[in-house]
């Protein structure tokens, strides 16, 4: 009779574990973000500097320094960078046009599509200086040109700002 006992009490056991492992209740969840347009740049330097003009900058007409100025893109989108004077003159002796500061960029990375590879004359309106396509640290590097001549550029010191606007439309 033990045995029928323990044999009946194992069943029922059985029986209640199946059956509490049959009850089941699910929830479905859902995990969400949104991520802005983000965008950054970034200078390895702010003044580019030509140093004291010689004889020789004038009587070639100006002077050139590569790779004065590295720039530096993040963006998650699509992106532009323009450039453009503060102002339409330099700051000196005389009223020296910004259109005197001549740039170009360039760069090997294969997410810039398209950017300004001859120096282009920097005025108050936009000018493009390069496009490309969504990444982190796209490297651009910026030559600079002034042009000089002996009649137009008395001696003093010249400033002229300007300013890089990126965007990603």
């Amino acid at each position: 009779m033990q045995v029928r006992t323990l044999v009946v009490g194992i069943l029922a056991l059985g029986l209640l574990v199946g059956v509490a492992g049959l009850a089941q209740v699910t929830a479905g969840s859902t995990a969400q973000f949104t991520v802005p347009t983000l965008i950054r740049l970034s200078l390895s330097t702010s003044t580019i500097n030509f140093g004291a003009l010689t004889e020789g900058d004038y009587d070639a007409g100006g002077k050139t320094v590569l790779s004065a100025q590295g720039i530096q893109i993040w963006s998650n989108k699509s992106w532009a960078l323009s450039v453009a004077a503060d102002a339409s003159t330099w700051t000196g002796p005389w009223a020296k046009p910004s259109t005197d500061l001549l740039f170009q960029a360039g760069t090997a990375d294969g997410r810039v599509s398209s950017y300004a590879d001859t120096f282009t004359a920097l005025t108050t309106g936009a000018k493009k200086v390069a496009e490309g396509t969504r990444g982190g640290n796209i490297q651009l590097s910026m030559d600079f040109q002034v042009l000089v001549s002996w009649e137009n550029d008395p001696a003093g010191d010249y400033s002229l700002a300007f300013t890089y606007t990126l965007t990603a439309p």
